[in-house]
C-alpha cells in the first residue's frame, strides 16, 4: 500500500506582502461602526435614564404637594407647575444651577391633574441630542445613520 503524501508548504513572504494591510483596511470602517454605535448607544441609555428619573422624582413631588388640604382635591397652581418643570430640567424646584440633560428645557415638560381620579401625570418630550450631530458615520457602508429621537417619558402618580 503506497500512501503518497502532498507536501504542503507555506506560501512564500513576497507572496504574502500587504496583505495584512489590506485586511487592516477592509476591517477598520466596520470596528470604528462598531465602536462609535456602542458609544451613541451608550449616550442614549444614559439620557432615558437621567429624564426617566427626573420625571418620576418631579411627578413624585408633585402628588406630594397637589392635595388641597383635607378636601381629597388635587390642584395644580403656577408655582408648584413651575416647580415640578424645574424639578425635571434642573434636578431643583428652584431652577438654578445646570440642565440635567443638553437642550432640555421647561417647555418640554407638561404637568397635568386628573381630578376625577385624584392623578397626577408629568411628562416630557425631549429630542434627543446625539454624540455625532445626528447621524452616526457609515465609513463607507452606505449612508449614514440617523440618531434623531425623540425621548417621551411620563410617570403618573396617585396624588397623597
Amino acid at each position: 500500500m503506497n500512501i503518497s503524501t502532498r507536501n504542503h508548504t507555506i506560501a512564500p513572504a513576497r507572496k504574502m506582502r500587504g496583505v495584512a494591510l489590506v485586511e487592516f483596511a477592509i476591517s477598520v470602517p466596520l470596528l470604528l461602526l462598531l465602536l462609535f454605535g456602542g458609544a451613541e448607544f451608550t449616550n442614549f441609555l444614559m439620557s432615558y435614564s437621567i429624564l426617566n428619573d427626573a420625571v418620576r422624582d418631579s411627578a413624585r413631588y408633585v402628588a406630594g404637594q397637589a392635595l388641597a388640604g383635607q378636601t381629597g382635591v388635587v390642584v395644580l397652581t403656577g408655582p408648584l407647575t413651575t416647580a415640578a418643570q424645574n424639578l425635571v430640567v434642573y434636578g431643583n424646584i428652584g431652577g438654578s444651577g445646570a440642565r440635567l440633560l443638553r437642550g432640555l428645557n421647561t417647555g418640554q415638560v407638561t404637568v397635568t391633574a386628573d381630578v376625577a381620579n385624584g392623578n397626577i401625570n408629568v411628562s416630557a418630550a425631549y429630542p434627543y441630542q446625539a454624540l455625532f450631530a445626528g447621524t452616526l458615520p457609515s465609513f463607507g457602508f452606505g449612508g449614514g445613520v440617523s440618531t434623531a429621537l425623540t425621548l417621551n417619558i411620563s410617570t403618573t402618580m396617585k396624588a397623597l
